[in-house]
């Protein structure tokens, strides 16, 4: 590839946020709070398909669960705690199942720049600012769990059942108990957002300044989060999905959560670069880096269903109740109390691997968004039906189609939000770290001849 030479004044650009993006944005959020009301007003009708579980749970209260019950699954004919299907447990499930879909990207994010920091990798440098944008969100997206904390009384059944009426969740409570939750959660939220934000003024302050100093102090501020971040993700995870299910047990689920979160995270920040260099903007950014952001798509999709693997067979050989259950839920047909998740089971797999494997296999599939971005889109869509199989069976058992026009109004509003602090954010810096020690790097970054 011949070198290309860029000025100082080239290199110093901002996004302007230009007005049909911004209507954009509006727009979705407008038909999204529509969407929502009439989704809220269409799940009011569903409240009746908890009266027949509802006694079932009340007699849980009284009478403890039997030794087949404590060892089984622990659920009910609905297929999930026996816990009565209201309005808000849509509600909360629709905003759960979007919440964890926007804000996973912007983790995975944040462990991209994190981790390619201490990695002291050069050739991301010219998109930098993309991926730091991403990470504004993270404020934005801790609200939806913030409601959570309100309506999660009507989703886990951990909450549910009372004290006595379950000898293996009464085990748990130590942990699973709402104040200790609602602690450990804030806890996780205030320290990955305090490293994004203060990630973030390092990297301006060294558009200002320059010299070595904040380049530093960056390192050891990601090498600690990612410590962090290994652990708390692990346990947000278990709180926030697994948990919906108290009854199964998975030892690599956060490993799981993590690689569909850094999947969706590089498919995003392919399509943010993707529209700002249609948009004239970025012109130092070449089909390297999109080849590079587009492997790390490629490769954590295989990573995503080598942990799918690994959880599902290790379950399935052993055949142990308390495992197994979760997929007999997902993928038993023909028995009422399940029937409905088969499809979602098995398209999963197509969205999440066996389509992007294929599609993105080539080197030129990486490097042109004309082939990358319809990948992407199912990638995401992929993202998405992960999630949502993975919270309703435990929420709202085989009742999983009352709440889709609220998922839907969600989806619209989180959407429209996250467009707006994303583009918002890259108007208040510049669009490459001018003073960054690996620019120079960057700017002539190459995978070699096509």
């Amino acid at each position: 590839m011949e070198a290309v030479h860029f000025s100082p004044e080239q290199l110093k650009e901002r996004f302007t946020f230009p007005g049909k993006l911004r209507n954009l944005v509006f727009g979705l959020i407008g038909t999204g709070i529509v969407v929502l009301i009439l989704g809220i007003f269409i799940a009011s009708g569903t409240d009746s398909h908890g009266e027949d579980t509802h006694a079932q749970a009340s007699e849980q209260v009284v009478h403890p669960v039997s030794d087949t019950d404590q060892h089984g699954d622990g659920h009910g004919e609905n297929g999930h705690g026996g816990h009565a299907i209201t309005m808000m447990t849509h509600l909360g499930a629709s905003l759960l199942n979007v919440s964890l879909f926007f804000f996973t990207i912007a983790m995975g994010t944040l462990f991209f720049l994190t981790v390619h920091r201490i990695g002291n990798s050069g050739w991301e440098t010219a998109i930098r600012r993309v991926p730091e944008a991403i990470t504004t969100y993270l404020p934005v997206g801790v609200v939806g769990f913030v409601a959570m904390f309100v309506l999660m009384d009507h989703v886990f059944e951990w909450l549910i059942v009372q004290p006595g009426a379950d000898a293996l969740i009464d085990t748990k409570r130590a942990y699973l108990n709402k104040g200790f939750f609602i602690v450990r959660n804030l806890v996780f939220f205030g320290v990955w957002i305090g490293a994004a934000l203060w990630l973030r003024r390092l990297s301006l302050q060294e558009d200002l300044k320059g010299g070595l100093s904040f380049f530093n102090r960056s390192e050891v501020i990601s090498a600690v989060f990612v410590i962090f971040f290994a652990i708390s993700y692990t346990l947000f995870s278990i709180d926030w999905i697994k948990s919906l299910e108290p009854h199964w047990f998975s030892t690599i689920f956060g490993v799981y959560i993590f690689a569909g979160s850094f999947v969706s995270a590089m498919v995003v920040i392919y399509f943010i670069i993707v529209y700002l260099k249609q948009q004239g903007y970025m012109p130092y950014v070449n089909e390297a880096h999109l080849h590079d952001v587009g492997k790390y798509a490629f490769g954590f999709t295989v990573f995503w269903a080598y942990i799918w693997v690994a959880q599902y067979l290790l379950i399935w050989y052993s055949n142990i109740p308390e495992e197994g259950i979760y997929y007999v839920k997902r993928y038993r047909v023909g028995d009422d109390a399940y029937l409905g998740y088969a499809a979602f089971f098995y398209l999963n797999l197509f969205l999440n691997f066996f389509i992007p494997f294929f599609a993105l296999m080539t080197r030129n599939a990486k490097r042109i968004p004309r082939i990358f971005i319809p990948v992407g889109i199912i990638m995401l869509i992929g993202h998405w039906l992960d999630l949502f199989q993975m919270i309703m069976p435990g929420a709202v058992g085989s009742h999983w189609a009352e709440g889709l026009i609220m998922n839907l109004g969600f989806m619209l509003i989180f959407g429209g939000a996250f467009i707006y602090v994303v583009f918002k954010s890259l108007t208040k810096a510049n669009l490459v770290p001018v003073n960054h020690p690996y620019l120079e790097e960057s700017l002539h970054h190459t995978t070699g001849p096509v």
